[in-house]
């Protein structure tokens, strides 16, 4: 356009050719992008969104409610509980790992026959079903997918059978024994 022409000749022309359309000289106008500094930026738009909470099926809550009453109902509500904390702080406090959690092989000795395939997840729920802490077992289900969730066993991960020696407890720290039960980390 135009041609070897030197720097400063090249800046000039430039300038020529942006200011012809503010003569009126040229097709359109020139539009220059004015920079904003300080407060006058425009805040960004505020998006919100909601994400729906899980709702455990009725299966999942029974599979847990099952694991409660198998492992820890001669221990009471606070021995229930202490079952379910060790299972909500296995799956992160998230309620659709609750059952998975349960599910898994040899974690919870009273579901072994289950996670071996020696008996039938449904048989094991209706064992739990036939024991008086059932409905307390459910209710606490229920209660620990609530945030106002209260830990009895300080962030426990694993249990025994109080003075049972495993291999398994050797690299953990009690937190507290709770009925038959200590809890560790």
């Amino acid at each position: 356009m135009l041609g070897p022409v030197k720097p400063a000749l090249r800046a000039l022309a430039i300038l020529a050719i942006l200011a012809l359309p503010q003569l009126g000289l040229g097709a359109s106008p020139v539009v220059i992008p004015r920079i904003v500094l300080g407060d006058e930026l425009p805040s960004p738009p505020t998006v919100s969104f909601s994400i729906p909470r899980y709702v455990p099926t009725l299966e999942e809550r029974q599979t847990v409610a099952a694991c409660l009453v198998l492992e820890a109902a001669s221990q009471g509500d606070i021995g229930l509980r202490g079952v379910m904390a060790v299972i909500r702080n296995r799956a992160r406090g998230l309620p659709e790992l609750f059952a998975t959690t349960v599910l898994r092989d040899k974690q919870f000795s009273a579901l072994n026959k289950v996670t071996s395939g020696r008996e039938t997840l449904e048989h094991a729920i209706l064992r739990a079903q036939r024991d008086p802490t059932w409905f307390r077992a459910m209710w606490i289900v229920d209660h620990a997918m609530d945030d106002t969730w209260w830990d009895p066993t300080g962030g426990a991960t694993h249990y025994t059978r109080s003075g049972e020696r495993t291999h398994w407890t050797r690299s953990l720290a009690r937190t507290t024994v709770i009925g038959a039960h200590s809890f560790y980390r």
